[in-house]
């Protein structure tokens, strides 16, 4: 009879061949140490994973490698490195399971090291709260700005904040329709005509118009907002003025806040709004005129942008910037291919020789808008060649954006699933661990606790 091998693994009992042992020892393995010490009387002992121990003997008994069910596969590359084997031999079937476990891990490292980030930094300010001095005053005014849910203080200044940013924008849209525009008054006449006003002084004044003379028409194109309309600007901008210097001052890393998107949002959004008064101010007219700097006014609506501070600290939010940071390598290699098969179609539709097609860069807008299944049908092609390179241009689109969308959607759903662990019992027991530690060293100091979702 052949000779057997008895290995306990766990309290799990494995009768194995001397072949298949020798087999298991023969690689330079952290196994083939420690089976030397092992050796028991009736076999050999060791403390590892008996349920996936199954598939490794299996490996060594020639049946191939295989992923064992009910098991972390991080679990199970512990143990392939425990017993010096690659990854690679495993077959087709599991390997690609296998691999996606990984690559899925590499992703959610973004929103773990980020949310490890956001917790030390909510630790040490607590830290600074507890304390006494200027870095305490500056600990609680932060925690007021940034935190809603630090004290009643901080909720009320986001509900004033998330006001002032409402208005702020609903004040630039409404501010375009004609419903909330006026004509000019004398005085805003008298800036706009500027020097030549006193040909046009009739219309406010006859006395003033010389017998036989005429007066030429006042223009109907110039408006100016409502009253309300432009005192909502101003205030809002002096809102926005004091909420900066106030963040400036009472930052704790003045280096991360200007080097921030949203602070630097915030800057851009502030120039904006200060040098359209200070041309204003230069040249009235241009409140009433259409001119190249209208170009500046439209960059205005860079302040939506606000409306992502209030809603920073939400988990789908973060989720959603994770899910983008994740997979701006596909975006950009999908817009790679939209480029390259722009360029081919359009080429290939104007030498089609229709008519419709006057250029290849002409043809730019008609492929983008097929291939992305919008068609607005503004330009379409009419001969039968045409028409079918349309098609496929048609199919291609669609099959490129049916490849690569879905790899966003995985990693959205991916870190949406995973944000439900770091948004729940884990940081709850790490503000509760916080609590005990504040509680031990201030007993004499209430301060409210931060909501590590800060909502």
């Amino acid at each position: 009879m052949e000779e057997t091998v008895i290995l306990n693994v766990s309290g799990m009992k494995y009768e194995v061949s001397t072949e298949t042992f020798l087999l298991m020892t023969s690689t330079d393995s952290h196994a083939k140490f420690e089976l030397e010490k092992a050796k028991t009387q009736n076999g050999y002992f060791l403390q590892r994973n008996p349920t996936s121990f199954g598939a490794i003997l299996s490996y060594f008994q020639g049946n191939g490698l295989h992923l064992p069910p009910f098991t972390c596969i991080a679990e199970f590359k512990n143990e392939l490195d425990y017993w010096g084997i690659k990854p690679q031999e495993m077959k087709h079937c599991c390997y690609s399971k296998y691999v996606g476990f990984f690559d899925d891990q590499k992703a959610l490292s973004i929103l773990t090291d980020d949310q490890t980030q956001r917790i030390n930094d909510r630790t040490e300010l607590q830290h600074l709260v507890q304390t006494t001095g200027w870095a305490s005053v500056q600990a609680k005014v932060w925690c007021v700005l940034e935190e809603p849910s630090f004290n009643i203080i901080a909720k009320a200044y986001f509900y004033i904040s998330a006001f002032f940013v409402i208005i702020s924008i609903a004040a630039l849209v409404c501010g375009t329709h004609p419903t909330f525009m006026r004509g000019l008054r004398e005085s805003e006449w008298r800036e706009y005509f500027g020097e030549e006003y006193p040909r046009y002084a009739g219309h406010f004044d006859p006395s003033l118009v010389t017998p036989g003379s005429t007066v030429p028409p006042l223009p109907t194109l110039p408006k100016a907002q409502l009253d309300f309309l432009t005192n909502f600007d101003f205030i809002t901008t002096v809102f926005f003025s004091i909420e900066f210097v106030l963040r400036i001052i009472f930052c704790l890393n003045k280096k991360k806040f200007l080097t921030s998107f949203l602070n630097l949002v915030d800057v851009f959004a502030l120039l904006i709004m200060y040098s359209k008064y200070v041309v204003e101010t230069i040249n009235p007219k241009e409140k009433y005129t259409a001119s190249i700097f209208d170009i500046v006014h439209c960059l205005q609506i860079i302040r939506v942008f606000r409306l992502f501070r209030l809603v920073r600290n939400f988990i789908g939010f973060r989720v959603l910037l994770y899910s983008i940071k994740a997979s701006i390598y596909e975006v950009l290699l999908m817009s790679l291919f939209l480029i390259v098969a722009m360029l081919m179609f359009s080429a290939f539709v104007f030498f089609s020789g229709d008519e419709v097609f006057t250029s290849i860069p002409d043809a730019f807008w008609w492929a983008i808008v097929t291939m992305t299944t919008v068609g607005y049908g503004d330009i379409y092609p009419t001969e039968a060649l045409s028409k079918f390179i349309g098609s496929i241009c048609a199919v291609t689109g669609v099959s490129l954006l049916a490849i690569i969308i879905p790899i966003f959607v995985n990693n959205f759903l991916l870190f949406y699933a995973y944000s439900k662990v770091w948004g729940g019992k884990d940081i709850e027991q790490k503000n509760s661990n916080l609590e005990r530690d504040k509680a031990s060293r201030c007993s004499d100091t209430k301060v409210a606790p931060i909501n590590s979702e800060g909502n």
